[in-house]
């Protein structure tokens, strides 16, 4: 199933909340992304729908396998294009 560019951002988006403060809720999500609440609730249900990630009992959000590597695959897509661009002078 290919997962659809909205889904890639979301998992990015907890990729590097996870990496910078060990935890991640929708409600970081939602501020991070200047989303309402409600809409990251839904793209969260469709993200566990699909495995991508899962919440535990407390809200926790962590990435699955194949969220985290798509969320790695993206992450790793923006920090090369950032750093070619800068070096350009671009950014």
């Amino acid at each position: 199933m290919k997962i659809q560019e909205s889904g890639e951002n979301y998992l990015e988006t907890i990729l590097m909340l996870e990496q910078k403060n060990g935890t991640v809720r929708s409600i970081d999500i939602a501020n991070e992304l200047e989303f309402s609440k409600p809409s990251v609730s839904v793209a969260m249900k469709k993200l566990r729908t699909d495995s991508y990630i899962e919440m535990d009992d407390m809200g926790l959000i962590t990435l699955l396998p194949k969220g985290q590597e798509i969320a790695q695959r993206i992450y790793e897509r923006h920090t090369f294009l950032e750093a070619w661009l800068m070096r350009l002078g671009v950014a």
